[in-house]
Parts: C-alpha cells; sequence; structure tokens
C-alpha cells in the first residue's frame, strides 16, 4: 500500500515539474517536426553547435528559401535561465558583439526570422510549442 502511494505521489512530482517548465522536455530537432504537422515547407534540418550561444541543442532548419536558427535551453539550469530571460527581455542575440533580433518562448530562442517569408506561420507553430 505504501509503495502505490509513494509511487503515485513520485508521477504527481514528475507530471507537476514537467508543466511547470513548458516546454523544457522539448529538443531544438522536435521544432522542425512541430513545423512539418503544421503544414510548413521545411526542407532540410541539421544540427548545428549549440556553444555560440551558451544554449543546450541547436539545429538549422530551412524553411522556404531561409534557414533560421533554433536553439533549446535548459530552464532548470540557472545560467542557461538567465541567459534565455535576457534575450527575451530585450528581443536580441548577439554574434560577435552585432545584435540580432530574436524570438524566445518557453526554453527556446529563434532567430533569422525577419526575412523569411513564412515567418507568421512559424510564430504560429511556436505559441503551441509544448
Amino acid at each position: 500500500m505504501f509503495r502505490c502511494i509513494a509511487g503515485a505521489f513520485l508521477l504527481v512530482l514528475v507530471l507537476t515539474g514537467c508543466r511547470s517548465a513548458g516546454n523544457n522536455y522539448l529538443e531544438a530537432r522536435d521544432f522542425a517536426d512541430y513545423l512539418k504537422r503544421d503544414g510548413v515547407p521545411v526542407s532540410n534540418v541539421r544540427q548545428i553547435p549549440a556553444d555560440p550561444f551558451h544554449a543546450s541543442s541547436a539545429v538549422a532548419i530551412l524553411v522556404g528559401d531561409s534557414e533560421i536558427g533554433v536553439y533549446k535551453y535548459d530552464r532548470n539550469s540557472e545560467l542557461q535561465r538567465k541567459k534565455l530571460e535576457r534575450i527575451e527581455k530585450t528581443g536580441r542575440t548577439y554574434i560577435t558583439g552585432i545584435p540580432y533580433p530574436a524570438k524566445v518562448y518557453g526554453s527556446f530562442m529563434i532567430f533569422g526570422l525577419e526575412k523569411n517569408k513564412h515567418k507568421r506561420a512559424i510564430l504560429k507553430t511556436l505559441s503551441n510549442f509544448r
């Protein structure tokens, strides 16, 4: 009996943790699948280094004729969470000191949207990415 109660309690804790973290359980590559599911024309997905932005994982997704960068930050890591919150607050990320517009949703940062003709569809998918 005690084992059942303890197991149920542990399950509730795990599920609550997943919900509070939003989409933190997903990976950068998962976003490409969500885009495809929503009918956004994804023609290529490739893994790229996450290090330049101090993220956990990253992919470049070719949507239409331009690429977007999708970076996953682990919100359980204080350093990554603070970095992501800074990007979200300013709406910018920096590459060698040059600011670029970026969009943050949950644990993900996306940049390269400004010139993409599918920007609206990408943002719609991003808002449902959980």
